[in-house]
């Protein structure tokens, strides 16, 4: 079963992906990413979170990027909008403040962390030595947030990944 359901992503990711310049397009919940060309392999761990990972590495663990949708996150009784932005120091939203510093300590401390602006979305980034995650709020709490990870881009190749909503 899962050689199949491996097979059907396999299908599925050749045709909404597809060559352009030295990016890879990949299509995932209605948006378009573009990622580093020719990785090593593909899956999706088929979670709640409809989590999808893509390794360009040959040893465990190095060199991924993962997609996934944070559908029950914790935005201390915010929109996730507001919420990124008072972690962010931006506004002052009046989410809860437990939630706001347990997002900071995993997220913000230690790391470069802002917002690219797009014309409809905004991108949150946490930008680390070894990990990288952006989050894109695509409409409320109840549609999810989509979640960007990856343990080798480097910010710039990251803000990449969003290019077609980032002019």
């Amino acid at each position: 079963m899962k050689r199949i359901a491996f097979l059907l992503f396999t299908i599925a990711f050749s045709v909404f992906a597809s060559a352009e310049s030295n990016d890879f397009k990949f299509a995932y919940h209605g948006f378009n990413f573009y990622i580093p060309e020719a990785p090593k392999s593909a899956g999706f761990l088929g979670s709640v979170n409809d989590t999808v990972v893509v390794k360009y590495g040959d040893k465990p663990g190095e060199n991924l990027i993962g997609f996934s949708v944070e559908n029950k996150m914790k935005t201390g009784g915010c929109e996730p909008g507001a919420f990124f932005k008072e972690t962010l120091g931006v506004v002052k939203a009046g989410c809860d403040e437990l939630a706001i510093e347990s997002f900071r300590h995993v997220f913000v401390d230690d790391r470069d962390a802002g917002v690219w602006s797009g014309e409809n979305y905004d991108f949150y980034y946490f930008i680390g030595d070894t990990r990288t995650t952006v989050f894109l709020v695509s409409g409320t709490l109840d549609t999810g947030i989509l979640k960007v990870d990856s343990n080798f881009l480097t910010k710039k190749l990251m803000k990449r990944v969003f290019k077609e909503y980032l002019h």
